[in-house]
């Protein structure tokens, strides 16, 4: 095979057997400034604290996960990454609170080249804001991505559970003259 390890968009990776059964999830952690955005900083803080978190699950499922760590310093990266507002946290590909909100970002307003405010993104989780991400909603993203196939009850479908068994009905069947049978011939 011809090595293309010079190139910018190939690259040769040589996986043990292992490694490639295992199934990959991807984070990407895109931001504008993770040395002097607060916002940005306690984001990055709270995404190593969550993966840490799920890090037994992780091993249990036999589930590896990469972190990309995107430092957007160009208006060209941030129309290649297509960041809408930083910073942002996608799971294989999927923005994790895609209708997002922003508010004004102090720490960034001292740093950009706009001469005003910044606006940073604003987390929302269990019915509050936070100017950085939560760790709870990480664990809760990070968990649902790495157990796609889990089960989902239909409630459309009427199961078994959902019948009284015929030794449930036999037990409060009545009697000839309408009292309750006191228990059943089981």
């Amino acid at each position: 095979m011809k090595d293309t390890t010079d190139s910018n968009t190939v690259s040769i990776v040589q996986p043990s057997a292992r490694e490639y059964t295992r199934r990959t999830v991807t984070v990407d952690f895109l931001y504008l400034d993770n040395e002097s955005c607060e916002r940005c900083i306690g984001t990055e803080d709270a995404l190593e604290t969550a993966l840490e978190h799920v890090e037994p699950i992780l091993d249990a499922l036999d589930v590896a996960i990469t972190v990309r760590d995107i430092h957007i310093s160009t208006l060209e990266a941030a129309e290649a990454t297509q960041l809408p507002v930083s910073p942002t946290i996608r799971i294989d590909g999927r923005d994790i609170q895609p209708d997002y909100l922003q508010n004004t970002c102090e720490s960034c307003g001292d740093l950009c080249a706009c001469e005003g405010d910044v606006d940073c993104r604003l987390w929302r989780y269990r019915g509050q804001e936070y100017t950085t991400a939560p760790v709870g909603l990480l664990v809760e993203a990070l968990v649902q991505a790495v157990t796609p196939n889990q089960t989902q009850y239909d409630d459309s479908h009427e199961t078994r559970a959902d019948r009284i068994s015929p030794t449930v009905q036999s037990f409060f069947t009545t009697t000839e003259d309408d009292t309750p049978e006191r228990g059943c011939d089981c």
